[in-house]
């Protein structure tokens, strides 16, 4: 039982770590609109590579707190437009009004913590067998 405890407080620390990172950027940080953030240019990147059209489907972040759900029917220098497949809304996003950007699906870290969560679960199942045929 002693193990299954560490293994799960080793768990916990790494995961606080993990998002550690990830925290909102202060309110006081802006920098003038002229020079790209390397936050916007991450940002810009990961549109391009993605293209445009409908295959392309994003969710969009916002530093207000708004999420933008679509797909990238257009990329220009400083923004890009998001169209809503059901309404066929478009909105143009600003690279430097992003906070975070993802594809479908689950993102890398998430897939990463299930597998760590399923590694530790068939652990203490494997130790949970080991332990209850020393006992008996």
């Amino acid at each position: 039982m002693k193990i299954v405890s560490w293994l799960l407080a080793i768990l916990l620390v790494y995961d606080s770590g993990v998002f550690a990172g990830q925290a909102a950027p202060a309110a006081g940080t802006t920098q003038e609109q002229t020079q790209e953030t390397p936050q916007a240019a991450k940002v810009r990147n990961k549109v391009q590579k993605r293209g445009i059209g409908e295959n392309s489907r994003v969710k969009a972040k916002l530093v207000n707190g708004d999420v933008v759900k679509g797909y990238i029917s257009k990329i220009e220098e400083a923004s890009f437009t998001v169209t809503d497949k059901k309404t066929g809304q478009a909105t143009t996003v600003p690279y430097a009004d992003v906070q975070k950007i993802q594809g479908p699906g689950l993102s890398n870290g998430d897939k990463i913590l299930i597998g760590i969560g399923v590694g530790v679960v068939v652990f203490g199942i494997v130790v949970g067998i080991i332990l209850s045929k020393m006992n008996s």
